[in-house]
């Protein structure tokens, strides 16, 4: 249960704050259980999304004034949305195009729920959440960093005593049996673990700022930077210790001009929508693919960027429909060849933007290039010192959606909705008067 040194405690007892506690309580938990197994946030965001409205319909007078704001600040992103969801009219699998595309929708709703009922909190509340998220995000990545140290020996004494059956177990390939028991656990294993630590990290910093313990918010920000960069530059997730060099590089940079931060990010953004099929293409001609200064598993994802990137010119305008790339890969039209003696195949493009050219073509580039730049409006509009932190998370974003997982995948978008709510609170209990 967590409780905030800046309350009132004459004005707000307990009893006030039995749902700030217990939201607080919850994301707290949420945001550590997220780096044992991230996939368990598709589970309890929709459960925080529940618990706020219960705060918000059980709370005398609260209001509904601020959803259609933070609607009419989203419809960027809600036109990429429908258009996603258009585009299973002229996909091959109608059904599965429009699965995909209407699980990404409920996501995206979800978000927007989550923002507007945040937005909607009494501020004794948001202490609260505030103080969950920077305590389970620091609690997450004591997890991460005692499990990469000791080569996931808590994971392997936790599946040996509860006897977890092998076939539970994915991939396979990740984990060393012997006797019938887990002996060893790939590193790999825990790089979902690692992708949202870059993302949370730059909203709990900000939450700091109003709840630190004993009001030193400068030491406790930095032992949760310090922490969060010794967990990702000792994992095996590679785009994510590009993400917190990156990321850190905007905070610093929008410290000292946030302006020209917004657009660098702007550019970054307009570029890797609009520019990423030509890039993938140069980047494969040039044999970086074959240079052995780069990792394999890059080595590979430029590969794989090609392959795409090739097939994504055969439907240039509107693409093939959301989600089929999935398709296209269980029948083989994306792995039929081999490159380099090594496989060009993938279930997805380790890459939004290309896979957004691939499956929704010309038209959804755009539209995801206008999201982008609704998101970067939407920091520019919070105060000046909080706007470093907003552009930093921008640029980590970037940075996860330009090299990481599938853009359907329920995890992944349940991520950057969480990280969307973070972030919100964070300018929230930042606001004046706070």
């Amino acid at each position: 249960m967590v409780f905030t040194h800046e309350l009132d405690r004459s004005r707000h007892p307990v009893g006030t704050r039995l749902w700030g506690i217990c939201i607080g309580t919850w994301l707290m938990g949420a945001v550590a259980v997220c780096m044992v197994s991230p996939r368990t946030v598709a589970f309890t965001l929709p459960v925080l999304v529940i618990a706020l409205i219960l705060s918000h319909v059980l709370r005398e007078g609260a209001t509904f004034d601020a959803f259609p704001g933070v609607v009419r600040l989203s419809a960027a992103a809600l036109t990429f949305g429908a258009f996603a969801l258009l585009s299973s009219a002229w996909a091959e699998e109608s059904l599965a195009s429009l699965t995909a595309a209407g699980a990404a929708f409920a996501w995206l709703l979800v978000a927007i729920a989550g923002i507007a009922l945040i937005l909607t909190e009494p501020r004794h509340n948001e202490y609260h959440m505030a103080e969950g998220l920077w305590i389970g995000l620091m609690a997450g990545l004591a997890y991460l960093l005692v499990e990469i140290l000791s080569e996931q020996a808590i994971k392997i004494f936790l599946y040996n005593a509860l006897h977890v059956p092998k076939s539970w177990l994915r991939p396979p390939s990740a984990f060393t049996w012997a006797g019938g028991r887990v002996v060893a656990i790939s590193p790999f294993d825990l790089t979902r673990s690692i992708a949202p630590v870059a993302l949370l990290l730059w909203s709990a910093l900000l939450c700091l700022r109003v709840t630190a313990p004993r009001n030193n918010a400068v030491l406790w920000g930095w032992l949760l930077y310090a922490l969060a960069v010794a967990v990702i530059m000792v994992s095996e997730h590679e785009t994510s210790k590009v993400a917190i060099v990156v990321a850190s590089l905007v905070f610093m940079l929008s410290r000292w001009n946030a302006t020209a931060a917004a657009w660098l990010l702007r550019i970054g953004w307009v570029t890797a929508c609009l520019a990423v099929i030509p890039v993938a293409l140069s980047l494969y001609r040039a044999n970086l693919h074959t240079a052995p200064w780069l990792q394999l598993t890059a080595q590979h994802r430029i590969i794989i960027w090609n392959n795409t990137a090739e097939h994504a010119l055969e439907a240039p305008v509107v693409g093939i429909g959301a989600g089929m790339m999935y398709q296209l890969d269980e029948e083989g039209a994306m792995s039929a060849q081999r490159k380099d003696n090594l496989p060009a195949n993938a279930p997805h493009a380790h890459n939004v933007f290309l896979q957004t050219w691939f499956e929704l073509g010309a038209m959804g580039a755009a539209l995801l290039a206008l999201f982008g730049l609704s998101l970067v409006e939407a920091i520019q509009r919070s105060a000046r010192r909080i706007q470093p932190y907003g552009h930093a998370t921008m640029a980590a974003a970037m940075c996860l959606t330009a090299a990481s997982y599938g853009m359907w995948q329920a995890w992944f978008l349940a991520m950057f909705a969480l990280a969307a709510i973070c972030y919100t609170l964070a300018i929230r209990v930042n606001a004046p008067g706070a």
